[in-house]
């Protein structure tokens, strides 16, 4: 069985067609820039659980101390981009009040507010996106910046 409905808005509202929709077109360009920052993330992950292999079967082997060394300084990069990117000392759930949120947490946020409001997104709701952004890129810049020279490098001097 169907049923044919119309949705109608909140008539005390005065919000217009379009204003209905900007909240939905700023909310898919967050998810983009969110799912982008995870998959920063996951490939950071990857990255360093490479290494931590690569470590463990070339354990004892001649030359281990070099690469260890320089695994150890690549791991290190890494983890700092990370950390900007996402609360790694998170465990339980009070572990929030104890160590501050990170950038993919403040732009999953701004979506929250972005979808509560029946009407446009505010001006300082656009703001804190650019701030956000901004901060993203350039540690998604540092990201690739490891991965074009530490990580290429290293895979040809190993």
């Amino acid at each position: 069985m169907t049923e044919r409905f119309e949705v109608k808005p909140d008539p005390r509202l005065a919000t217009s067609p379009a204003d209905y929709a900007k909240p939905l077109e700023f909310g898919l360009k967050i998810r983009d820039k969110v799912t982008e920052t995870h998959n920063a993330i996951i490939q950071i992950r990857d990255v360093r659980k490479q290494v931590d292999d690569l470590l463990k079967r070339i354990a004892g082997q001649p030359g281990f101390k070099v690469i260890n060394d320089a695994a150890t300084t690549l791991k290190k990069n890494l983890a700092a981009v990370e950390e900007s990117l996402y609360q790694t000392k998170n465990q339980s759930s009070q572990d929030p009040l104890n160590y501050p949120i990170r950038l993919n947490n403040k732009l999953a946020a701004l979506a929250g507010v972005v979808s509560s409001a029946d009407a446009a997104p505010t001006d300082q709701s656009y703001a804190v996106y650019d701030k956000l952004v901004v901060q993203i890129d350039a540690q998604l810049a540092k990201l690739a910046q490891i991965m074009k020279t530490d990580v290429r490098w290293h895979l040809i001097n190993w």
